[in-house]
């Protein structure tokens, strides 16, 4: 069995894995790196039999239009995913044009590939021609999926994994396999309780609100606006929401086997004020206690709206609740103290926090999941600190770090 990175291999971002195996070819996530310029993955090869999608994330899903110019390649995920996907790679598109970059794909490949693809519920197996992939849950968003592929050897493919369970999703729980291919985004890093950091969330918001302010929460539309709504339900507080976590939220609430607890997901939702146009904003500004609002790393979206309101102001506070990306406004906000609106750097006034909402599984997770696996050979992938895990891991399996574009076996 040959496998090679087209990326996402050693870092976070444009993950892309080919597996080639008793004569076919497949492939496992197709992302780009949604930066400023965007950055894309080279071509996988023609022979792709069949694509297998993980979640609907950019750095997962952004390149997959691209298989719609592929003779045979058939994308394969869950109907969530499939939804999702079809929601964000349009509106990368969207944003590419307004912002003046080149796409590699355009509107008909999007089409293409949806009207190819094969929805498979989780806990199903995708068959075709001898092929047999099985689907689990992979806990991180809702429809997120780890791929078991039966082959030479069973090799499992996790994409994005959470082993706890969260408002939003359950955790997973991984199969046994011979060949693991695991992402390292949090090795060497633990993430801190969760019901504190969420009692820290809401006492930084009931100070906010003591003080006259609003909290502004940016949060990535897809799991993490959800999982904040969530997680802020029995509160009290007024909370807008604005942004594509809207349509999000719509196609979760169809689909209520994906979620940890689909009543409380409604009940949470009933009680938001949704912004339905850009009239609403205003409104938010005057009535809200906290305003959960795209783009989750400040590059983009509503959320520049609510911060070039009310930044110069210290009863307000901005709130994140993602992990922000090297260049991103979201980072310089961290690491400098400002921000970039309108082509001006700004240094807010308002209070400005972190806190750690993580879907990703902390280091002491990932080495529990890969032991419950019973792998022979661990292949670490979608990380920039993947050496910690590695030198954890060493005395017990064969561990590979393998780098974009270099063929291994396994």
């Amino acid at each position: 069995m040959e496998l090679r990175f087209l990326g996402g291999a050693s870092e976070i971002g444009s993950l892309g894995l080919v597996v080639r195996d008793d004569a076919r070819t497949l492939l496992f996530d197709y992302g780009m790196t949604p930066s400023d310029p965007p950055t894309y993955p080279p071509l996988p090869p023609d022979s792709i039999e069949a694509a297998f999608l993980t979640h609907a994330h950019l750095d997962h899903s952004g390149m997959t239009p691209m298989l719609g110019r592929l003779p045979r390649a058939q994308l394969v995920a869950t109907p969530v995913t499939l939804a999702i996907a079809d929601l964000l790679t349009k509106d990368a598109l969207k944003i590419a044009r307004l912002e003046g970059y080149d796409s590699p794909y355009d509107a008909g490949d999007i089409r293409t590939v949806h009207q190819r693809a094969t929805a498979v519920e989780a806990h199903g197996t995708y068959r075709h021609r001898g092929l047999e992939v099985d689907l689990l849950p992979a806990g991180h968003i809702p429809g997120a999926t780890m791929f078991l592929y039966r082959g030479s050897q069973d090799l499992l493919f996790t994409g994005d994994v959470q082993t706890i369970e969260t408002h939003l999703v359950k955790g997973a729980e991984p199969p046994r396999c011979d060949v693991l291919v695991v992402e390292s985004t949090y090795a060497g890093r633990e993430h801190p309780d969760r019901h504190e950091t969420e009692r820290q969330f809401r006492a930084k918001i009931e100070e906010t609100i003591d003080r006259g302010g609003t909290a502004i929460v940016p949060a990535f539309a897809v799991g993490r606006a959800q999982e904040v709504l969530l997680a802020l339900a029995s509160s009290g507080y007024t909370t807008y929401l604005d942004g594509m976590a809207r349509a999000v939220n719509s196609v979760y609430a169809s689909a209520p086997q994906y979620l940890a607890d689909a009543r409380k997901f409604r009940r949470a939702l009933e009680a938001v004020h949704v912004v339905e146009h850009p009239g609403d904003r205003k409104r938010a500004l005057r009535e809200a206690d906290v305003i959960v609002t795209t783009g989750g790393m400040l590059d983009g979206g509503p959320v520049l709206y609510y911060i070039g309101e009310c930044y110069r102001d210290p009863r307000h506070s901005i709130f994140l609740t993602g992990y922000q990306v090297e260049g991103s406004n979201g980072r310089q906000l961290l690491t400098e103290g400002t921000l970039t609106l309108d082509e001006t750097t700004v240094r807010p006034e308002c209070e400005v926090r972190k806190f750690d909402f993580s879907a990703h599984a902390s280091h002491s997770e990932l080495l529990k999941l890969v032991r419950a696996t019973g792998a022979t050979t661990v292949v670490l992938m979608h990380g920039d600190q993947r050496e910690l895990l590695k030198d954890d891991l060493d005395s017990e399996v064969q561990v590979l770090t393998p780098a974009n574009g270099e063929a291994f076996s396994v």
